[in-house]
């Protein structure tokens, strides 16, 4: 018997890595085209968005997405602030400046989707992004 919320979160995951992997350039233009197993331009390229595997006790989140930590999430009903703690945490357990929480917008694209920070954090990203000329 399949778990369908655990099922819901993993495709959230799949489609939220897929996405960002396409707008960043990671994948082949034809990747949906055929084989799903050469998808990446590189496949070694550690900018590759890819869900991690949970090992330990410290959890690194769901997707790695240098030099983010994102936590995914596929609720009826939001808590940000859990969302916003819990991605925070396992950024710092990951070694990852900021955490970020992938928030599922009911019946929308996954473009449409939610991603939630701190303002600490959306301050140091401003900072970060002015240090390096932006």
């Amino acid at each position: 018997m399949t778990n369908r919320s655990k099922a819901k979160g993993t495709a959230w995951e799949s489609a939220v890595a897929d996405y960002l992997n396409e707008q960043l350039g990671q994948y082949r233009p034809d990747w949906k085209d055929g084989d799903r197993a050469v998808r990446w331009k590189n496949p070694l390229d550690p900018d590759n968005v890819r869900r991690n595997v949970q090992e330990g006790a410290a959890d690194i989140g769901d997707l790695n997405v240098r030099p983010f930590c994102g936590e995914n999430k596929a609720e009826r009903s939001y808590d940000l602030a859990a969302y916003v703690r819990q991605a925070e945490a396992e950024a710092k357990n990951a070694g990852l400046p900021f955490g970020v929480a992938y928030v599922k917008r009911p019946r929308a694209k996954t473009e449409d989707g939610y991603a939630v920070t701190s303002i600490r954090t959306h301050a140091a990203i401003v900072k970060a992004l002015r240090e390096a000329g932006y």
